[in-house]
């Protein structure tokens, strides 16, 4: 995390700034978010849709791995987590840092006093 300082004003003025995972669905609605996931094509995007849902069936099934599905389960599992590293927002969670040692800053202050 970098050191500097920021003031509860930047963050109310210009969320866009540090918010930047979600974006509005639309310009009227302010209540639905899209998140984007990036893929190099439909074929991509197919392809980690399918992984998802067999994984999701294999732990549903709970079916032992062979010899022959290993290599197959693996790519699922990886097409799993490679969504959900995806959905982490780091961004957002170096703005969180920046705002808890703020916070302890000023807790440590009032505790003083």
């Amino acid at each position: 995390m970098k050191k500097n300082k920021i003031k509860l004003r930047d963050i109310v003025e210009n969320p866009e700034h540090y918010f930047v995972m979600l974006e509005p669905a639309s310009k009227t609605r302010k209540d639905i978010y899209n998140l984007s996931i990036n893929v190099s094509g439909y074929s991509d995007l197919f392809t980690m849709i399918m992984d998802l849902l067999k994984a999701g069936m294999l732990a549903l099934e709970g079916i032992e791995i062979s010899e022959n599905n290993h290599k197959q389960t693996e790519r699922y599992v990886y097409s799993l987590l490679k969504v959900i590293e995806m959905m982490i927002p780091l961004e957002e969670g170096d703005l969180l840092d920046m705002l808890h040692s703020r916070y302890l800053k000023e807790n440590k202050k009032i505790s003083a006093d």
